[in-house]
């Protein structure tokens, strides 16, 4: 039988905490594929505050923002040398999307044309200059493919490519979190924040309507400082500022009834975790007209905007559009089930 090892070599602790979706990709592949064969989740010791032992391939280093930058990427490259060190001839190494270009070193120096290593590359960023070209062309050789959400990314590394979602639903059927009237907020603005994502702009238009409003999401203190400026002037708007545990984190997703993202700048090309954690619990998505939302509107799972401005929220948060929306959702996820299978006969998991 193969092993899966789906692991993360940089395995960032931030405080205790390991902010991204690492945990939550490890996470959606053990639900995704114990049943087609062994799933270990390689991290380091940051991991074993959500893996059992029973599930973990434990890597000796976590990725400490406060130590210094040479140490931190020693660090990165020890985890690489003990995990290709220690894999076996049928083990199946899937990357996750961290520390890319440190992770790239790393398998040119420690890694052998033997090892099964697979990269997933949300974007085109590792070969996004003259020297991160050079370290993936050192690299290359020795990765078998690509996992990726788009064509475009699959081109730019020229590799075998899987094109797949961030991660997939591991549900076999829809589950349904509760009647639009039950929800407690209009809208929910979740996840990291940063300039690109446009959180501010979207603040001060909704801090002038008289929709209920959560925005709950890590910031550095200038953003927080100005959207504590909007917010804390705001009746309709409740601020959360800082890391959000997935309890928190999920329960504002499910208990909205539409999730706005208006993304811009970097965020335009490349793809979202925060979408489809979004969709996977049941809330559609008002967000700003962009590539990686494009599918939004042609899978009828919400509803795209050019400009925040002149949206006019009152057309779309009503019970109407969030049933029909529900519907696309229902529909969407179901597509999902063919990402599953995707991956297994590209991986050859049940071979």
């Amino acid at each position: 039988m193969k092993r899966l090892i789906i692991a993360d070599v940089k395995s960032n602790n931030n405080h205790g905490k390991n902010t991204g979706h690492y945990l939550a990709v490890a996470q959606n592949y053990l639900d995704l594929y114990s049943d087609c064969c062994e799933v270990k989740v390689a991290g380091g010791p940051i991991f074993k505050t959500h893996f059992s032992a029973k599930d973990m391939f434990l890597l000796p280093y976590d990725f400490i923002p406060s130590v210094n930058w040479l140490k931190s990427k020693w660090r990165v490259l020890m985890n690489c040398r003990y995990l290709f060190k220690h894999i076996g001839s049928n083990d199946v190494i899937v990357l996750q999307h961290s520390g890319a270009s440190t992770t790239l070193l790393g398998i040119a120096f420690f890694a052998n044309k033997r090892n099964n290593i697979n990269l997933i590359q949300y974007d085109t960023d590792a070969a996004s200059s003259l020297s991160k070209r050079m370290i993936f062309k050192l690299a290359r050789h020795k990765i078998k493919s690509i996992l990726c959400p788009n064509q475009s990314v699959a081109d730019t590394y020229g590799l075998p490519s899987c094109i797949v979602t961030d991660y997939i639903y591991p549900k076999d059927k829809y589950e349904n979190y509760g009647l639009y009237e039950n929800k407690k907020y209009d809208i929910a603005i979740v996840g990291s924040i940063c300039t690109d994502k446009g959180v501010m702009e979207a603040a001060k238009i909704l801090a002038k309507t008289n929709y209920k409003i959560v925005i709950a999401g890590k910031a550095d203190k200038q953003l927080a400082d100005e959207l504590h400026e909007i917010c804390d002037k705001a009746k309709n708007i409740e601020l959360h500022i800082g890391f959000i545990n997935d309890d928190d984190y999920y329960g504002y997703i499910r208990n909205t009834r539409f999730c706005v993202l208006n993304y811009h700048g970097v965020y335009e090309d490349r793809s979202s975790g925060v979408v489809l954690d979004i969709l996977f619990n049941g809330s559609p998505i008002i967000g700003h007209r962009c590539k990686a939302l494009n599918f939004i509107s042609t899978s009828n799972v919400g509803y795209l905007f050019d400009d925040i401005k002149e949206v006019n929220f009152h057309d779309i948060i009503n019970k109407e559009k969030y049933e029909s929306y529900q519907k696309g959702i229902r529909e969407y996820l179901d597509t999902q089930k063919n990402y599953k299978r995707r991956v297994i006969k590209f991986l050859r998991l049940n071979k």
